[in-house]
């Protein structure tokens, strides 16, 4: 039940333009919701039918664990800060209002939180439905799960989530003390990898669950389908961000150049899908060759640290190849190929 100092768990459900999907989100979360979780749903100027939906959605339903909150759009950055600023439980997750939670969600995650043992608590997702976790709540030995421990500045063991790059807000359970004063980027995209790997640097335990607890969504109107020029820029400010706080913390330097190198990749590629090849602009260019010198490279595969030492041969050797490749494209088009 609700303590003294608020509920054990805060989703926050920023909101926009999901009527279509909203509906189902609500419903797969309110499944196995109990007493100890508040919900903060916050409607970023939706246009369509969003509204509603949750109104319906909520009209017959006796829920004094609802927070609704209604807001000219903002982006969702500065969406999910209003969520926190609500935001009263000791853990505080995230849920996208167009994807779906298992319905066992709650029932496992709950018993996991109670004793305030970790300071993040991760779980997978899956963009198949039919992968979604079905498991029988109180048969433990459905779920596997393991623990990741830091301490006395010993930070390899988050040297396999690194690798991994999985920086989905949607499956991860911060402590709020975890978080404290910080906040998501205001109006930048990507904000979970601008955001995320910082807090696993704060964590003394981890409780990392293999099971699939939550579905992803495709959307054609999602970020990852809907590139933007600017969306490069946020992957590299991350990276950037990462750079100078490897300059503070110098212990934490290893672990934190797979973060660097995944933002340079990725970048890469978000530039090559939108421009066509790799378009980096002049600060890109600093940023990676900054990078570059932060870095352990002993974390780095020798034909990336090429490709970060020399941006500019990696610029024109793209560059070429696709102006060759769009040459050829038209060519064949005027002969009828």
């Amino acid at each position: 039940m609700i303590n003294a100092s608020g509920y054990l768990l805060s989703i926050i459900i920023p909101a926009y333009n999901n009527a279509e999907f909203i509906t189902a989100t609500l419903t797969s979360i309110h499944q196995s919701i109990t007493d100890d979780v508040e919900i903060i749903i916050v409607n970023d100027g939706s246009t369509d039918l969003t509204e509603e939906c949750i109104n319906t959605f909520y009209r017959n339903k006796n829920c004094n664990n609802i927070k609704y909150i209604s807001q000219k759009n903002q982006g969702v950055a500065i969406t999910r800060n209003v969520g926190l600023a609500h935001a009263t439980g000791k853990y505080i997750g995230f849920v996208d209002s167009d994807d779906i939670v298992c319905p066992n969600y709650f029932s496992i995650l709950l018993p996991k939180l109670r004793d305030e043992k970790y300071d993040i608590v991760e779980f997978n997702l899956t963009r198949d439905m039919n992968n979604l976790y079905q498991g029988i709540p109180d048969m433990s030995s459905t779920i596997t799960q393991h623990e990741i421990t830091i301490a006395d500045d010993n930070y390899s063991p988050l040297l396999p989530t690194f690798r991994a790059g999985q920086w989905h807000l949607m499956t991860k359970i911060f402590h709020r003390d975890v978080i404290g004063d910080e906040r998501f980027e205001e109006h930048r995209r990507y904000e979970d990898v601008i955001f995320c790997p910082f807090q696993y640097f704060k964590c003394h335990k981890i409780l990392k669950i293999e099971n699939k607890l939550y579905y992803y969504r495709v959307n054609n109107n999602s970020i990852t389908e809907n590139i933007i020029d600017s969306d490069a820029d946020s992957i590299f400010f991350a990276m950037r961000k990462m750079c100078h706080y490897i300059n503070e913390n110098s212990a934490k330097r290893t672990v934190a150049t797979l973060m660097i190198v995944n933002c340079f990749l990725e970048g890469r590629k978000l530039l090559r899908k939108k421009k066509g090849y790799y378009r980096y602009n002049d600060s890109m260019l600093n940023d990676i060759q900054n990078a570059l010198a932060c870095s352990d490279t002993r974390m780095i595969k020798k034909k990336v640290i090429y490709k970060m030492k020399y941006p500019h041969i990696d610029r024109y050797i793209s560059e070429l190849r696709y102006k060759i490749v769009t040459a050829c494209k038209d060519l064949f088009l005027r002969k009828g190929f």
